[in-house]
């Protein structure tokens, strides 16, 4: 008899495996009410390669220019010995002028899921020694690995920058070669560097509950270091992120059980594999949308692989969604644009619909004046 977690992976099938990140769980926050995107986050499945070789393919991935910056930058504020970082957060953060003490657990590890494991043992017997104001505790900690239970198997999440604590408090810190000039910068990168934070100051702070310690130690104030101008001078912005710790949470909190997924799912349904024809893997993925259920706005375009197929299929459903935000609030129950046009012309409208109809008539018969009045 299998689990229900084997169930999952045998859902996942020959599809592309991807393991959950920082990154991952960010991008699951704008796509919690979609049943697919959860599917596919408890089955471990790359949906960034399921349309791959298809009219709908979506070009995800670094520029490889941009990450060589990120990597220098990344370089610059550790180099010589973390002082550029040390120097930064005494400068913009008012950390004492005391000794500094720094944990790598990166270089003292395997890159692979034996060293993951190790540095998450690690990472937790340094937040203990945090927590309890340890005078061996670190300042700073390079390479921590956090873990937690993501559809009933543990999920193991590199931060890939630092953490640093003073004062018993501590505060995660993101690196990020993005610049900001004259105190402005890109605000959804930003705002994606401060997501991703926000999920390190949640992780830590279930770590140490999970110690019986008290996770008030962990700041809800983020620190982002960004280039200063078009050059790599690191600087220092802090971050308010007590709301998106709060949203983080509410969905690993809300995330579906895996029998409570597989419970919406036939038997036997598996995502196709990559290698499958491009024409049957559309078919199959069509299926699996109609069965499972997807919930497209436009911004899924910016992060999902699938994006382009749900739009198709949005579009063909005639979805309100299309038209944006404002126009779905405006149309409550309501649930494609051609029923739209129907209310307008004075179809009776269901329950759902009495108010959305009200409307859309009051819309059409304003237009009518308008034409027949002479007016565009």
């Amino acid at each position: 008899m299998m689990t229900p977690e084997q169930k999952l992976i045998k859902v996942r099938g020959q599809a592309p495996e991807k393991r959950p990140s920082v990154r991952v769980l960010s991008a699951a926050t704008s796509h919690s009410d979609c049943a697919f995107a959860m599917v596919a986050l408890a089955a471990r499945a790359d949906l960034d390669k399921l349309c791959d070789g298809t009219d709908f393919e979506v070009a995800f991935g670094q520029d490889p220019q941009a990450f060589q910056r990120g990597e220098m930058f990344e370089r610059r504020v550790k180099e010589p010995n973390y002082g550029t970082l040390i120097q930064l957060l005494r400068d913009k953060a008012g950390f004492p002028l005391t000794s500094v003490r720094v944990e790598d657990l990166r270089s003292r590890t395997p890159p692979n899921t034996a060293g993951l494991k190790q540095r998450a043992a690690e990472t937790k017997r340094i937040l203990r020694l945090i927590a309890r104001n340890a005078a061996t505790a670190p300042n700073i900690i390079d390479g921590a690995v956090l873990t937690c239970e993501i559809a009933g198997q543990t999920a193991y999440f590199e931060a890939d920058s630092l953490a640093a604590a003073a004062n018993g408090k501590l505060h995660v810190v993101e690196v990020k070669s993005f610049p900001i000039t004259d105190a402005r910068c890109d605000p959804d990168k930003l705002g994606a560097a401060v997501d991703q934070a926000a999920w390190y100051a949640l992780l830590c702070r279930r770590t140490l509950a999970d110690e019986g310690l008290s996770a008030d130690i962990v700041s809800s104030e983020g620190f982002i270091i960004v280039a200063d101008g078009v050059g790599l001078t690191p600087t220092l912005l802090r971050q308010p992120m007590e709301a998106r710790i709060r949203r983080a949470e509410r969905l690993l909190a809300t995330l579906p059980k895996p029998a409570e997924i597989l419970s919406r799912l036939p038997e036997g349904v598996e995502l196709p594999a990559v290698a499958l024809d491009p024409d049957l893997r559309l078919i199959v993925l069509e299926k699996l949308l109609d069965i499972v259920g997807t919930s497209y706005t436009p911004s899924c375009l910016q992060d999902c692989g699938m994006a382009r197929l749900c739009r198709s299929r949005a579009h063909t459903s005639g979805l309100p969604v299309l038209c944006g935000g404002p126009v779905v609030r405006q149309l409550p129950g309501v649930h494609s644009l051609t029923r739209a046009i129907e209310l307008s012309t004075g179809a009776p409208p269901g329950p759902a619909e009495v108010h959305a109809a009200d409307a859309l008539a009051r819309a059409a018969a304003a237009y009518d004046r308008v034409l027949k009045g002479g007016g565009l």
